[in-house]
């Protein structure tokens, strides 16, 4: 059962970056909305949708805070899901036998150190 690889969707590049132009693209629009909106509250104007959150102000949180929010969380997780795979590149190309190899390599050097302390403490 550990032989079996997880199974990862690759995404054409296209569709990555068109993707990422949209995050980018709503959230652009949530700040400026939250801008206008701040405004239109402490100079008590605003027509339509604006006065509408100004005066709706759980609304405004579900509509615009809410998603920042959220965007904002995943975005923190790609990003540390992305170094966690760099990071782990270098022990998912060893194959078993080399990171056998390489453990015993470290057991033989700790063991040469152990016993290199011991002659000199003997003399």
């Amino acid at each position: 059962m550990s032989d079996i690889k997880k199974k990862k969707i690759q995404l054409p590049d296209w569709l990555q970056y068109v993707l990422v132009g949209l995050e980018v693209l709503v959230m652009v629009v949530l700040v400026i909305i939250a801008f206008i909106s701040m405004q239109a509250a402490n100079t008590g104007s605003g027509t339509g949708f604006i006065k509408w959150l100004v005066l709706n102000q759980v609304w405004f949180f579900i509509i615009v805070v809410l998603p920042l929010i959220i965007l904002f969380l995943f975005n923190i997780y790609l990003l540390i899901k992305i170094i966690n795979e760099s990071a782990n590149k270098e022990f998912q190309a060893m194959t078993k036998e080399e990171l056998m190899e390489e453990a015993r390599r470290q057991a033989r050097e700790e063991l040469q150190k152990e016993l290199q302390k011991q002659k000199e403490e003997q003399k």
